[in-house]
């Protein structure tokens, strides 16, 4: 596919997410609730936080998708977490999971693990080294449930969502995860989205937004607002990453620093344009 293609199948997307203002229903991590919900607002979804076991059949049967967060799991919210997928995939209500921190310990690789069971045509976020985790292998030889280094651990949990400049390509195993995910979006120096028969590679984003917390649980938020008027978990994953790494690099582009980063990043989100999406999209499709 042509890049004047991909680009113009992204802004129907996004043309069709500020149409339908689908409502995603985000149980994420306590550091970055705030700034998920005003970047979904910006760019034309509504945000609903809530995680409370009383009213997630209520809540799941009146938004348009899912987005489960296990940055900070506490065990009631990954009970929660774990019924709301279950009724996700019985409904078929598009899913994204993020995965953070897989691979650091065994507690958050094995919630991680059980919550990748859920929802088969689920779009998985994360780092290399957490989709590696959630897939079975990792960087270490031993294997995960052997236990890591601490100084592994600390490479996980700091990578979480933010270019790597020493990431590398996915191992085979990793590809095994798409008998339980519709795509897999890899966050790096280069994202890349991996589909059942096709991969397509995108170069936008600036070094920026891995120096402010929480972009990557940005973008699985933005992820789930896609899916909710996408026909597939590829589509909306591609337009869900190329649209974040370009508002990231109109932002970066307003500012000396991480300071006022964010809020020119939201500005983005809100403004971002099928000009914009033509002007700087860089991506490359590889078909298998």
């Amino acid at each position: 596919m042509h890049t004047q293609k991909l680009a113009e199948n992204i802004n129907g997307l996004l043309t069709a997410l500020r149409d339908k203002r689908p409502l995603i229903h985000v149980v994420t991590n306590f550091v970055v609730m705030n700034q998920t919900a005003n970047a979904l607002l910006a760019l034309g979804a509504s945000p609903m936080m809530s995680w409370a076991e009383q009213d997630a059949a209520y809540m799941s049967g009146v938004s348009d998708a899912l987005c489960i967060n296990t940055g900070t799991p506490v065990p009631d919210r990954i009970s929660t977490m774990k019924f709301l997928m279950s009724l996700a995939e019985g409904s078929g209500k598009p899913v994204v999971l993020d995965p953070v921190g897989a691979g650091a310990g065994p507690f958050r690789t094995g919630i991680a693990r059980e919550l990748g069971a859920f929802a088969p045509e689920k779009i998985i976020r994360g780092n290399p080294s957490e989709i590696c985790a959630l897939a079975g292998g990792h960087l270490s030889s031993r294997g995960v449930e052997s236990g890591i280094s601490p100084e592994q651990a600390r490479s996980i949990l700091t990578g979480h969502g933010r270019p790597d400049p020493n990431a590398v390509e996915l191992p085979d195993g990793a590809r095994t995860l798409l008998s339980t995910a519709s795509a897999l979006a890899v966050s790096g120096k280069t994202d890349m989205v991996l589909g059942p028969d096709k991969m397509v590679r995108i170069f936008n984003g600036s070094e920026l937004m891995g120096l402010v917390t929480g972009t990557g649980c940005m973008l699985s938020a933005i992820c789930a607002a896609f899916y909710a008027v996408a026909e597939n978990g590829f589509d909306a994953a591609v337009a869900s990453v190329a649209v974040t790494g370009i508002a990231g690099e109109l932002a970066a582009a307003r500012v000396s620093g991480p300071g006022f980063f964010l809020p020119h990043f939201v500005d983005s989100l809100y403004t971002i344009g099928e000009v914009d999406i033509h002007k700087y999209l860089r991506a490359e499709v590889h078909c298998f």
